[in-house]
């Protein structure tokens, strides 16, 4: 069985033999980490942060800000049922009477 380090250690010779930057290698494997917990949670932002082991908040913003992840929360989380009131709203009746002058002192 090979050990994580060492499929990581050929993934990172490949990469670099490859002329692939450090901030590009950040990126993508940062993306792909957060596909992988936004999926498992289906969509659920929360429960990915917790997977993930930051804050919901920082997951939104990475969400927000990541070129490849752009959109992708809208597309796994299933949309929102929204209700609709059915109240009706009434203008406010007008008054039938002048206001009467305030006595204010000057």
């Amino acid at each position: 069985m090979v050990s994580i380090d060492d499929r990581l250690n050929a993934i990172i010779r490949e990469l670099i033999g490859n002329g692939i930057t450090l901030e590009q290698a950040v990126e993508a494997f940062e993306g792909k980490y957060i596909v992988a917990a936004m999926t498992a949670s289906r969509g659920n932002v929360t429960q990915a942060s917790k997977k993930l082991g930051v804050h919901r908040n920082t997951l939104h913003n990475k969400l927000r800000s990541q070129t490849m992840l752009n959109g992708f929360a809208e597309s796994v989380r299933p949309p929102r049922r929204r209700t609709i009131s059915h109240r009706s709203v009434s203008a406010p009746a007008s008054r039938t009477r002048p206001k009467a002058p305030r006595n204010t002192p000057r």
